[in-house]
């Protein structure tokens, strides 16, 4: 149950937001031109996604709105399918979010490997700093139709001859500015002081460079009308890869944004990842149907919310009335805002959410097998496609962990020379050093698919020996560990040898005997303890052993058929 808000802590909140909305303001306009839509669609997304996902969503500090995360994607879909797609697709990213959080993904979502979502991460912001040289450079006659890396990359360098210098001089001058002003946290956010001092200059220079207003028009100095126009249910099954993959980065992105906030708080208090989830689903509900586009927590924005002294979500739902607020105060004024500045402002925001310099790190360091997964993650988003990008980097992890399982060993034999074991305890060392006349091993880990082939090469099968198994480390077996242990058994007892599962615990015991290998052992309760197994041997053989040793000397034919 969400506590009250003290009220000493209001003004404070108070304060954070209406900073987070200064932040948010220009960079909504930026990152919805970064996306291929007009500039109001960036700030009703901030105003209205943020303020449902500050009241909905699992996390107390969260700020939601346009990210640089999606611009990839959103461009994407708007160059081939239409700005108005982008809608459509949002609103279904919204219906998978809230199913994703009703079905208790959110947790789920977290275990992406790190390497991953580095990789991606990296190549959305290369994305970002190459869609917005164009705009830097003030070119003209490029093709916005492009959507690939490769190809923008090759019509600017065709379109270089068309530089105009005072865009370039705002742009490099943004950059620069930014660089140094954000080298340390201040409290007047530097992508406002970018926009004002490059709109001022603009105008009081009379400079020559592309503004807002000229690429977009005039931005409006209203509230949007709720439309459900852009619904179309044919379309929208077209568009349900695309809005997976919107759902599936604004999941990891937002909870990421959680769990980051949830550490600079330091006070304990953990989000909801479930409700996060749902949250975010419903302010990706609402947002299309009133002009915004497809909106995931914002990272950096949430930082400076808890550094402004955000303690609530009364903090998020303030920054979305701050940007309500400029947009019906000062949307005229944005649209002189120079395109130049605002692709300056993106260059950093590219350059921060690559983290370059711990990304430098991680290619020197990181092992050279796991530098196939975080380098190709980065090329295949860069010249494909995030979804392909998020698949490849989450298959080769995967298949890198089974190569490192493998030579994990799941079973070793403990034998009568033995000094010392590993995770047996030295008691059942000795006893295994005072009976040669028995076979003892000892299992770890989990008996799977990824192990099964290795666990059925260590045991024997042919000896006649009695084997004493011991599984008190055994977490968990599949079908798979099922399959091969009964044929291990089975074999075993063709050539006279009985079978002792020893330590086992009470979910593993379970599993054997809904399978039906307790029925093969000599101790079909399960419940034997491995000095108890070694007494045994010491002792005639129980009913139970017995009737198992004469099923053995029936043979196999005598044996009732395996399911």
């Amino acid at each position: 149950m969400a506590s009250i808000l003290p009220l000493r802590e209001i003004p404070q909140n108070v304060a954070s937001g209406i900073v987070v909305g200064l932040i948010a303001f220009p960079l909504s306009i930026a990152l919805a031109v970064a996306a291929g839509v007009p500039p109001i669609a960036g700030l009703y997304t901030a105003v209205f996604a943020g303020g449902v996902a500050a009241v909905f969503g699992g996390s107390r500090f969260n700020i939601t709105g346009p990210t640089a995360a999606l611009v990839p994607l959103l461009l994407h879909l708007a160059v081939t399918e239409g700005i108005e797609a982008l809608a459509l697709a949002g609103m279904l990213a919204g219906l998978i979010l809230v199913a994703m959080g009703l079905l208790r993904f959110g947790r789920a979502v977290r275990y992406m490997p790190q390497l991953v979502i580095v990789g991606f991460t990296a190549g959305i912001a290369a994305s970002i700093a190459a869609g917005q040289l164009n705009n830097l450079l003030g070119l003209s006659g490029t093709d916005p139709r492009l959507e690939h890396f490769h190809e923008r990359i090759a019509d600017t360098v065709r379109h270089l001859g068309t530089v105009e210098p005072a865009s370039l001089a705002i742009g490099i001058a943004s950059i620069a500015f930014l660089g140094v002003y954000q080298a340390r946290p201040r409290r007047i956010p530097g992508a406002l002081l970018v926009v004002v001092g490059a709109t001022a200059a603009a105008r009081l220079l009379d400079l020559d460079a592309v503004t807002v207003a000229q690429r977009y028009g005039d931005l409006p100095r209203s509230l949007p009308t709720p439309t459900l126009a852009f619904f179309d249910l044919g379309r929208a099954i077209d568009l349900l890869p695309q809005a997976a993959a919107i759902a599936v980065l604004g999941a990891v992105e937002s909870l990421l944004s959680a769990v980051v906030a949830d550490g600079m708080a330091g006070d304990g208090h953990r989000h909801d990842p479930d409700r996060e989830l749902i949250g975010q689903g419903l302010a990706n509900l609402v947002a299309p149907v009133l002009g915004g586009i497809p909106a995931t927590a914002a990272i950096a924005r949430t930082a400076a919310g808890i550094r402004s002294g955000a303690t609530s979500r009364l903090s998020g739902v303030v920054h979305a009335l701050t940007v309500l607020v400029l947009v019906l105060a000062l949307a005229p004024l944005a649209g002189d805002i120079p395109l130049a500045a605002l692709a300056g402002i993106l260059v950093v925001v590219a350059w921060g959410i690559a983290d370059v310099p711990e990304l430098a790190k991680l290619i020197r360091t990181a092992p050279r097998l796991e530098l196939l997964v975080l380098v190709g993650t980065i090329l295949v988003t860069v010249a494909l496609d995030l979804t392909f990008a998020i698949a490849l980097g989450v298959v080769t992890s995967l298949f890198l962990l089974m190569r490192e399982l493998v030579r994990i060993p799941v079973a070793a034999e403990i034998l009568p020379d033995d000094r010392d074991a590993e995770g047996v305890p030295s008691d059942i060392v000795a006893l295994a050093r005072q009976h040669p006349e028995a076979l003892f091993f000892n299992a770890q880990g989990i008996i799977s698919f990824h192990s099964a082939a290795a666990f059925e090469a260590t045991l024997p099968r042919h000896d006649p020996r009695p084997l004493i198994l011991r599984m008190r480390d055994i977490r968990h077996i599949d079908s798979s560990g099922l399959i091969t242990l009964e044929a291990v058994i089975e074999h075993r007892h063709r050539s006279g040898g009985d079978t002792i599962l020893t330590d086992v615990r009470p979910d593993v015991a379970s599993a054997l005997r809904r399978f039906g290998i307790a029925d093969l052992v000599l101790d079909p309760a399960l419940d034997q303890t491995t000095e108890g197994a070694f007494g045994s041997l010491e002792r005639p053989p129980t009913s139970s052993s017995a009737r198992a040793s004469e099923s053995v000397s029936l043979g196999p034919e005598a044996r009732k058929p395996l399911n």
